[in-house]
């Protein structure tokens, strides 16, 4: 029961030390030029050119089922640096509790031993009580009880300010409960999406099969059959973007009116919440579906379900054998990873997902600059004057709406590194050789802390990132943009790196951030972070023409010979895309005009071409086709090249820095533009 926070992109920046300038020089011109491949036209495929001399070389990781050339190797240095933290901090007897606490979760998730000694004995308390499941009162209460352990069976629930008063949180409830990654893989009629089935309930039933489940087969069998019947009743991810669509605002007579078989206090009750009112429903007739669908399914099958969904939510918490079962289908089966990842790498990122902002405190110590803030700051700023100095530019906005962007605009928040107050995990309980326990007790602080939040004031302090992540987020309900610590880090920024460079790859993702709060989704929230039309209706019909555009441009780019991109399903990613690279081009020319120009170290490329380089350069990336596939499925960015690709390609800045004519594929007759 984790707060949802819509993760928007992923971003990095950060000045750190440098060589000295000449050999600084060197080494970028090299990297820089041994990354791209000259053979190829930048004015046919911009990525390929920026990308295909690493592209050609690099080879994935066996333990990975994707790698960026930028996002992926800071995300190591991170690893690195908290295994180090981490291995220490197990080593202590004494001092700071949350130093132990840290310590002795990831001491007892390296106690390999240990874990294997106790089998799936911490998981047979759990299993027992689900086979007392006979009522769906059983069930609800059973499902809010496996909620606060992070399995959501049946339901996605999540807490989030309330998108019409955006002052206090509100419990949303949401499709969920599929084990496969979306709806489409229970759905789809093609061979291959047949064979991963086959794999999906082979592995289903060797589980069963190892906590003692006599009739596994069968079970497996049914679980597949119950939650493709779920998957029927769910909504295509596209469908579910509009918030306006999914903003269904009830009290728990209202919830219950739903589904009468379900009695939905049980669930709150297990949840430690009973009576709770303030809740939204994001498809209604999903959830009187469900109601449906459990008054049709044997209590025997249901319960085959529960024990599937716990399962999947701790297998990795327990022995090698069910370690090796989960990654054979989810790693290798579903996502094409050839090996698992080292355990230290597991332990370090369970570690932090428990107690992010224990690890970010340390983290902060020994890894962000303390200049960083200042620079992150004078960089958004003049990403923020681009974006308003554009406005001027839109022939589709009039000027009372015009007027309104920017006011949202300079409402915007922006948390740069870690918070200001670091959480307090005092409540939780951990002990050297206790791995599972430990887990779900860090799960049940977090959602027991999350589901409290219902109904009370929103914390607009709160982060929804650990520190030392590498990620960030915009959140329109608090018209927020998050950039935490682990992201700031080269080679995304260098005080020594040229400012084309660090313009080019920070200054488009602060940009991308920046267009997120006036994307399709995001332009139906005010500067409050108020759900409200604030947009004048012919503004709202025009724009629409130009997302329209937008979408079906992306559409037509190709992932694999079957499958395109999902232009709908990515439409606000892309439209963040185009926006970032546009306004971080007009304030570094703001930024050049005001400074100078900047020699460009590397030798034939200009100023304005190093820009675009290394824009696209901190999006190579290689994957395995399966998660090409999957990512297509879920994920509402699109493939790295078409990040590059489509936004470059409606970019006439981009055409002049490369000479690319009329017509060609970087510089098309037909040419979106959003913001």
């Amino acid at each position: 029961m984790k707060r949802f926070i819509p993760v928007l992109s992923l971003v990095l920046l950060s000045p750190v030390a440098a060589p000295s300038a000449s050999k600084a020089d060197g080494d970028l011109a090299s990297s820089v030029l041994s990354t791209l491949d000259s053979k190829v036209d930048p004015c046919d495929d911009f990525y390929q050119y920026a990308c295909g001399g690493w592209l050609s070389t690099f080879k994935l990781p066996a333990d990975e089922a994707s790698y960026a050339r930028s996002f992926s190797s800071i995300d190591d240095r991170n690893l690195d640096l908290l295994h180090d933290l981490l291995e220490n901090a197990s080593k202590a007897t004494d001092g700071d509790p949350d130093w132990r606490r840290i310590g002795d979760t990831y001491g007892s998730c390296m106690d390999e031993s240990g874990i294997e000694a106790r089998g799936h004995a911490p998981i047979d308390p759990w299993i027992a009580e689900i086979a007392k499941v006979k009522k769906n009162g059983q069930l609800m209460s059973e499902s809010g009880k496996l909620g606060m352990i992070g399995v959501n069976p049946l339901f996605n629930v999540y807490v989030q300010a309330d998108y019409k008063d955006p002052n206090t949180d509100l419990l949303y409830i949401g499709q969920g409960g599929l084990g496969l990654p979306d709806r489409d893989y229970y759905l789809r009629d093609d061979d291959d999406a047949k064979k991963l089935r086959d794999a999906y309930k082979a592995t289903i039933e060797k589980t069963l099969g190892m906590i003692g489940d006599k009739t596994a087969a069968a079970d497996a069998a049914s679980i597949l059959a119950f939650e493709t019947e779920l998957a029927k009743i769910q909504k295509p991810q596209d469908e579910l973007r509009d918030p306006t669509k999914t903003y269904h605002r009830m009290d728990a007579a209202g919830l219950q009116a739903l589904t009468p078989n379900l009695p939905w206090n049980e669930f709150f009750t297990a949840a430690g919440q009973p009576g709770l009112t303030a809740i939204s429903v994001d498809d209604p007739d999903y959830i009187t579906a469900v109601g449906k669908l459990v008054d049709t399914t044997g209590a025997k099958n249901l319960k085959a379900y529960l024990d599937w969904q716990l399962l999947m939510g701790t297998s990795k918490l327990l022995g090698k054998e069910f370690v090796d079962e989960h990654f054979a289908f989810f790693g290798q089966a579903l996502s094409g990873q050839q090996q698992d990842r080292p355990r230290w790498k597991k332990c370090v990122d369970q570690t932090n997902d428990l107690f992010p902002e224990i690890v970010g405190k340390y983290y902060v110590e020994k890894a962000f600059p303390g200049d960083s803030k200042a620079q992150a700051l004078a960089m958004i700023q003049g990403i923020e004057g681009a974006f308003q100095g554009n406005l001027a530019g839109l022939t589709w906005m009039d000027d009372p709406t015009r007027q309104r962007a920017t006011e949202k605009m300079k409402m915007i928040t922006n948390k740069i590194g870690y918070p200001d107050k670091w959480r307090d995990y005092s409540a939780v309980s951990v002990a050297k050789g206790t791995y599972f326990e430990n887990v779900l007790a860090g799960r049940k602080f977090e959602s027991a802390r999350q589901i409290a939040k219902v109904g009370k004031p929103v914390d607009k302090t709160e982060w929804g990132m650990p520190p030392a992540m590498v990620n960030a987020y915009y959140d329109p309900t608090v018209n927020e943009i998050v950039f935490p610590a682990g992201i700031l880090q080269t080679p995304f920024f260098s005080a020594t790196q040229p400012p084309a460079m660090n313009w080019g790859a920070m200054g488009m993702v602060m940009g991308h951030e920046l267009t997120h709060g006036f994307d399709d989704q995001g332009a139906k929230f005010d500067g409050t972070g108020k759900m409200v039309d604030w947009w004048a209706p012919d503004v709202v019909t025009r724009f629409g023409e130009q997302t329209k555009c937008v979408s079906d441009q992306y559409s037509a780019y190709k992932v694999n010979d079957t499958m395109n991109v999902n232009g709908d399903l990515t439409l606000g990613e892309n439209i963040a895309d185009m926006g970032g690279i546009k306004e971080s081009f007009v304030a570094y020319k703001a930024w050049e005009k005001a400074n100078g120009d900047q020699a460009s170290p590397v030798p034939g490329i200009t100023d304005d071409q190093l820009f675009f380089l290394s824009y696209a350069q901190s999006w190579c990336s290689v994957r395995t086709p399966e998660i090409d596939v999957m990512y297509a499925t879920v994920d509402p960015h699109s493939p790295p090249r078409y990040r590059v690709n489509g936004p470059l390609s409606d970019l006439p800045e981009f055409a002049n820095a490369f000479q690319c004519k009329k017509g060609t594929a970087m510089n098309p007759d037909k040419q979106c533009t959003v913001w």
